[in-house]
């Protein structure tokens, strides 16, 4: 009753759907009152609480904390690791992309955050999104092509610069995150069959723009623009470093 009137009927029918699924619902009465809130102001949080709800009720006490940081660098090392194929990893990062939004609406919304820690929060989760996904796609990458190397056999990497918001590090829960993908130089793979390094990375930054961007049943992590490479969408996927200095030179 305390919600404004064009509020009130749709949380009623959320809440209708909550008991359907999972039976009658008893919360403490704060949690209770600050999901009514939750649901009525964003429809992605009432879907997120909807389809994990065994987790909602796991961590209702604690979200009104400020996300802890070090299980983001938690998960990416398991996805980095991980033996799972490609859509159980979009699956994974999904769900986590979704419970630390969920977080952090929730404090938004119960007036517990500030906004330049939201901000700062959601673009510390894309920047440990986009290393999960750089990480497990060179797994992948290696398995088959094996390593670019430079002139003195060290291993290359692909660089990833974030631009715009996420360069500001001021991402909000609808941003694009725009990105840059980069390489030093190096040769051809080392592996059972080799490829160019312009080869290699493109094929890299896919699986990372496929692995954040791609709508799948779990939606998406985050939407990728890359269109502020050199030559915009007419230019290749990757520069390296000698290409991107010619061009911010020219």
């Amino acid at each position: 009753a305390a919600l404004p009137e064009v509020l009130q009927e749709p949380t009623a029918l959320w809440f209708e759907r909550l008991e359907e699924q999972q039976g009658p619902v008893v919360l403490p009465g704060d949690i209770q009152a600050q999901l009514v809130r939750l649901v009525a102001c964003s429809e992605f949080a009432a879907g997120v609480v909807l389809r994990d709800w065994e987790w909602f009720v796991a961590h209702s006490l604690s979200l009104a904390e400020p996300p802890d940081r070090s299980t983001v660098q938690a998960f990416v090392d398991d996805i980095a690791t991980s033996d799972l194929d490609v859509d159980a990893v979009k699956t994974c990062i999904r769900r986590f992309r979704h419970r630390w939004m969920l977080q952090l609406l929730w404090r938004e919304i119960g007036g517990q955050a500030l906004v330049e820690e939201t901000l700062e929060q959601a673009s510390a989760l894309a920047d440990g999104l986009l290393d999960a996904a750089a990480r497990y796609g060179t797994r992948l990458l290696r398995a088959r092509f094996g390593v670019v190397r430079d002139v003195a056999g060290e291993p290359v990497s692909l660089v990833i610069l974030g631009m715009g918001k996420l360069g500001g590090y001021e991402l909000n829960f609808s941003s694009d995150i725009d990105l840059v993908f980069v390489y030093p130089g190096g040769g051809d793979s080392d592996g059972g069959k080799s490829v160019s390094a312009q080869e290699y990375f493109t094929r890299l930054s896919r699986y990372v723009v496929a692995l954040l961007d791609e709508i799948t049943a779990d939606g998406f992590a985050f939407r990728v623009d890359t269109r502020l490479r050199p030559f915009g969408a007419s230019g290749p996927p990757v520069t390296s470093f000698a290409a991107l200095e010619s061009y911010l030179v020219r």
